[in-house]
């Protein structure tokens, strides 16, 4: 286990500056790279306590661009048509990358690992899926699956 101090608000327990007990690899390979943490030395946790305020600031306005973000994507209805058989079962499925897509093409700019769709949507009918904006703000996109058949 290494002890680092985070510098990034990316778990909902876990706060600006505070020292936590990761994983070797989590550290090594995707806290420390990533900028969100830093071995928990005496020097690094001086240096962040010295500059929380600038951190918390950064995180508040991270947190207010999500939640406008977050704004614009409850107000979207995703609707797809999608070719299906008679039982609802789609020949073809509805990804993360779908979303993203859709997304993109109303302006709106988030990463795949944002959304927490699970399983690929297979069949025909009304889903809502998860969107993690910001530790503390997430919001859902409605999405309606149709049948071209269905339509007519």
């Amino acid at each position: 286990m290494t002890k680092v101090v985070v510098i990034e608000k990316f778990k909902k327990n876990w706060d600006i500056g505070s020292v936590v007990s990761v994983k070797d690899g989590y550290a090594r390979n995707y806290l420390i790279p990533n900028g969100k943490a830093k071995i928990a030395t005496k020097q690094n946790i001086e240096d962040i306590k010295l500059n929380e305020q600038n951190l918390l600031i950064k995180d508040n306005e991270n947190k207010s661009r999500a939640e406008t973000t977050a704004q614009s994507i409850n107000a979207l209805k995703f609707t797809k048509e999608i070719a299906a058989k008679d039982n609802g079962e789609l020949y073809g499925s509805l990804s993360v990358s779908d979303i993203v897509t859709f997304l993109n093409d109303n302006s709106i700019s988030i990463q795949k690992k944002s959304i927490k769709l699970g399983n690929k949507i297979k069949t025909i009918g009304e889903y809502s899926v998860e969107i993690d904006l910001h530790p503390e703000v997430n919001c859902s996109l409605n999405i309606e699956i149709l049948s071209p058949k269905s339509s007519s």
